[in-house]
């Protein structure tokens, strides 16, 4: 239950925090609106020049292929050739050669061969390729001698069905000897070359393109009803070939920016409304506002945090408190600062510290007392295990008239005198083999010949004393997981030998193998979950073996798992050798 004074805290709290939130906010959009509109008036001429640079260098590529078509054809030497020999006679393969090398740019228009002496046209065109011009043929002739360089001309097509505006490049042809043959000319259309570059860019009134001469005459361009803003280019273009203004045309204002192309030295004029770039802050200012509400809000969860810090402790103890008691005695009240608050949270946490560790104590000591039961009892045969060997058997004398039902009985007899023998009693290794082939004697009866048991003993180790029911885990084990579907046999070979003072007695089976993991805690001496799960005879299981063998010998035996995890599982019991069987009935280690 929260104090209301915590309540009243928080929210004086929160109305502060907020109100000082509100008025930098309101500081910072008042300043950013003052910067933000030069600012974005550099951004936005600075964005347009980049936006007008690009577009001219497309421009000037165009104006470059057209321009080098027209110096290929002027140096063709098979048209050199053919004007030189007979041009008449020439005419056609002429205009077909025109063809060609017009096919190789869609921006040109037209290519002609005009020689002014004979007034004859040659040009590119399907109809009327081949004409013999009269006084045409001089206009032709003093229109195209106005062009040269790399800029182009722009003037009215004299030769075509309709007039239009055309730009042109002309180069002379001339023999190998560098006689005059005739103009060759290549032409473009205006209006193609705005459609393919300039069109784009003009967006009614918002934005505008144009191109000029390096002497401010207008090469293309839409500017309906707008020539005040096309004088004001042409006079600043002049004075400067490149550069940026800011033009005002009927009343609305625009950024311009034009540069000089490199190659055909023609001017690319660009013009964007000013309405964009108040577009652009109306955005930003928007966005200013969004950024403030997440502002408000990240600074509400951090005033949340700060009530947390302020009121919480309190309610967090209350809280564990509550949870301690519902019998949660792992939880723990958070420990901040050294106030008062602090000293009982950590007061009642070492208190339920103690507390936690007097009930593990308590369950340490009944778990023990459990242990120590199992224990008294770890030689008993289990009752499943009982209830399948008399299963089996009974199925046995029905099923073979009672047959070998004296030889089971006479095993089964031996192997519960055996597991029912004392804690901690010694038998020689001889009478341990003895009890084995016993209890192996009946899993073959009852597993149905899944596995097979060979004996490699030398004379020596038989002699030796060993503790009773060492081996029977280990053989069980190889039993129990040792076939697979890969091996549905399981040969098991069980070895002893003495070897300088020592008895090494090992169980090697050739079947699925065993995982590190699982050998090192069979190592170990910890029960795994196969053991727990299948049992066995006495289900004392190999972690008894490890804990016998400490008991017995302390650190002078061990046992050692060795596998490749897929074909062969190896278990090894390293022993010091002992004939002295009243000596290890007294106990003791040696």
């Amino acid at each position: 239950m929260v104090n209301p004074f915590y309540k009243n805290l928080r929210l004086r709290t929160f109305a502060a925090v907020m109100l000082l939130n509100f008025f930098v906010i309101l500081l910072i959009s008042i300043f950013f609106q003052q910067r933000s509109l030069s600012f974005f008036e550099r951004e936005f001429a600075d964005t347009l020049y980049e936006q007008a640079k690009g577009s001219g260098q497309r421009v000037d590529n165009g104006w470059q292929s057209i321009y080098q078509a027209t110096v290929h054809a002027s140096f063709d030497d098979r048209l050199q050739a053919m004007m030189q020999e007979d041009e008449i006679a020439h005419s056609r393969e002429i205009a077909e050669r025109l063809r060609a090398y017009k096919k190789e740019n869609p921006l040109i228009d037209r290519i002609s061969l005009y020689n002014p002496s004979t007034h004859l046209l040659i040009r590119s065109d399907e109809y009327q390729a081949v004409q013999q011009l009269d006084d045409r043929g001089d206009a032709w002739a003093a229109c195209i001698a106005e062009q040269s360089g790399r800029t182009p001309l722009l003037a009215r097509d004299l030769l075509g069905a309709s007039p239009k505006k055309i730009y042109l490049y002309n180069k002379a042809l001339r023999s190998s000897d560098g006689t005059f043959l005739a103009w060759l000319t290549v032409t473009c259309s205006e209006r193609s070359l705005y459609y393919e570059y300039l069109a784009a860019l003009d967006q009614g009134d918002r934005n505008l393109a144009c191109l000029y001469t390096q002497e401010g005459s207008l090469l293309t361009g839409s500017f309906p009803g707008k020539e005040a803003a096309l004088q004001q280019l042409a006079n600043k273009i002049r004075e400067n070939p490149d550069g940026q203004a800011r033009l005002t045309v009927e009343g609305q204002d625009y950024q311009a920016v034009w540069l000089q192309l490199p190659f055909s030295q023609t001017v690319f004029c660009l013009l964007k409304s000013q309405s964009t770039l108040k577009d652009q802050v109306m955005q930003m200012q928007l966005l200013c506002i969004l950024s403030a509400l997440v502002v408000l809000l990240l600074s509400a969860i951090f005033l949340y945090w700060i009530s947390l810090r302020l009121a919480g402790p309190v309610e967090n103890l209350a809280e564990t408190m509550q949870e301690a008691g519902r019998g949660h005695l792992d939880v723990r009240a958070p420990v901040h600062g050294q106030d008062e608050i602090a000293y009982l949270s950590q007061a009642f946490n070492d208190m339920l510290e103690r507390m936690k560790d007097l009930i593990e104590r308590l369950a340490s000591e009944r778990e023990q007392k459990k242990e120590a039961e199992l224990k008294a009892l770890q030689y008993q045969i289990r009752p499943h295990f009982i209830y399948n060997m008399l299963n089996a058997i009974r199925f046995a004398a029905m099923m073979q008239g009672a047959r070998n039902i004296g030889k089971l009985l006479a095993d089964f007899v031996e192997l519960l005198r055996a597991s029912t023998n004392r804690h901690g009693s010694f038998v020689p290794l001889s009478e341990e083999i003895k009890t084995l082939r016993h209890y192996t004697d009946l899993q073959e009866f009852r597993l149905m010949d899944t596995f097979e048991v060979t004996f490699d003993l030398q004379d020596e180790a038989l002699t030796c004393i060993v503790p009773r029911m060492i081996l029977q885990p280990l053989v069980e084990n190889s039993i129990l997981h040792g076939p697979s579907e890969e091996h549905p046999v399981c040969h098991i070979q069980v070895m002893a030998r003495c070897e300088g003072g020592q008895l090494w007695l090992s169980v090697h089976d050739d079947g699925q193998g065993m995982t590190d993991s699982c050998m090192r805690a069979l190592e170990q001496g910890e029960q795994t979950a196969s053991e727990r799960a299948h049992g066995g005879l006495s289900g004392i299981g190999v972690h008894n073996v490890v804990e016998r063998l400490h008991l017995y010998y302390g650190e002078q035996a061990s046992l050692r798992y060795r596998s490749d995890g897929h074909s062969f599982t190896e278990a090894t019991l390293l022993l010091p050798v002992s004939r002295n069987l009243s000596g290890q009935e007294d106990g003791g280690r040696g």
